[in-house]
C-alpha cells in the first residue's frame, strides 16, 4: 500500500509566511510537499470530498504534472507549481474558461512588475517570455449540470531550472526564469506575488466579470492582428485573429467567415 505524501512542517517553511502575507480572501492555508503526482490531482481529490475554497498545494517537484488535453508538464527542481481550490458561486459552468484566462493576466502582470521581463499571453493559457513559454496553466472543473461545483486551478512556472536541463524537444519552445534574468528568483516571494494578484484579478472576475478583464488580456495576448493555424480535434483551420470573444474565446477571421475558437492549439503565429 502506498503511503500518503507528508508535507513539510509549516512552522519554519518561507512558503507559509509568503502565504500569511496575503489577504487570505481565495488562498487561506497552504499544504506544501517536496514530491507529488501533480498538485492539480491531490486537490481534485480534496474538492470531491468537501474541502472549503482556499486551499493551495505546492509541490517542489511533480513526477507527473498535467497540462492540457492530458499532455505532462515537465517538474523538476527550481520550479514553482501549486493549484488552489476555487468554488466560485457567482461563475456558471459556460464560464467557466474565463479563469484559465484571467490567471494568465495575473501571472504576466507579477513577471511584469516584480521581476522587470516583458511577459505575454498566449492564448488560452500559457505565459510567455520572448516567445517561449515560462509558465502554463490548467485550470479543471467539476460541474453539476449549469453549475461550478470546484475549480481546481493550476500554475506552474519555469523558474530556476538551468534551460540546458530542460528535455531536448523543449530548449527551443521553452525558457525559465533564471535563463531570462541570468540568476536564481526567489521561489517564496515570487510565490506571494502570485497569490496576491491571482487573488486580486479572480475576484474581480467574479464580481465584475471578464468584461472588466478582457482589454488587459487583449493588450497581453500575441496572436491579436496575426494570422494563426489552430487544430480542433483533427481539423486544421487557419485566419487572422481579431479580438477575444466575451466568452473568452479566440475570434477568427478565416475564408469561411467569423469563427469563435473556445478550444484549440495554436500551431503557429505569423
Amino acid at each position: 500500500m502506498t503511503k500518503p505524501p507528508i508535507p513539510f512542517e509549516p512552522r519554519n517553511d518561507p512558503f507559509q509566511h509568503a502565504l500569511a502575507n496575503t489577504s487570505k480572501l481565495v488562498a487561506k492555508r497552504l499544504l506544501h510537499f517536496p514530491e507529488l503526482p501533480s498538485t492539480n490531482t491531490y486537490l481534485k481529490e480534496k474538492g470531491t470530498v468537501g474541502e472549503r475554497e482556499g486551499l493551495v498545494v505546492l509541490a517542489d517537484t511533480q513526477i507527473a504534472g498535467k497540462g492540457r488535453f492530458e499532455r505532462s508538464w515537465h517538474s523538476p527542481p527550481g520550479g514553482l507549481y501549486f493549484s488552489i481550490l476555487l468554488r466560485p458561486m457567482t461563475i456558471s459552468a459556460a464560464e467557466a474558461p474565463l479563469i484559465t484566462l484571467t490567471a494568465g493576466v495575473a501571472v504576466a502582470k507579477v513577471l511584469q512588475t516584480a521581476l522587470g521581463v516583458q511577459a505575454k499571453l498566449k492564448w488560452p493559457n500559457d505565459v510567455l517570455i520572448e516567445n517561449r513559454k515560462v509558465c502554463g496553466i490548467l485550470a479543471e472543473s467539476t460541474l453539476i449540470g449549469a453549475d461550478i461545483e470546484y475549480v481546481v486551478l493550476g500554475i506552474g512556472v519555469n523558474a530556476n531550472t538551468p534551460l540546458n536541463e530542460m528535455p531536448s524537444d523543449l530548449q527551443t519552445s521553452a525558457t525559465t526564469l533564471q535563463h531570462i534574468l541570468n540568476r536564481p528568483v526567489d521561489l517564496p516571494r515570487l510565490f506571494g506575488y502570485l497569490l496576491g494578484q491571482l487573488e486580486f484579478w479572480y475576484i474581480r472576475l467574479r464580481d465584475q466579470g471578464f468584461a472588466s478583464i478582457n482589454r488587459e488580456y487583449r493588450r497581453l495576448c500575441t496572436q491579436l492582428g496575426k494570422s494563426v493555424t489552430v487544430t480542433i480535434g483533427k481539423e486544421k483551420l487557419t485566419g487572422v485573429a481579431k479580438d477575444i470573444g466575451a466568452d473568452g474565446s479566440l475570434v477568427l477571421h478565416t475564408d469561411s467567415g467569423r469563427k469563435h475558437i473556445r478550444s484549440a492549439d495554436i500551431l503557429s503565429s505569423m
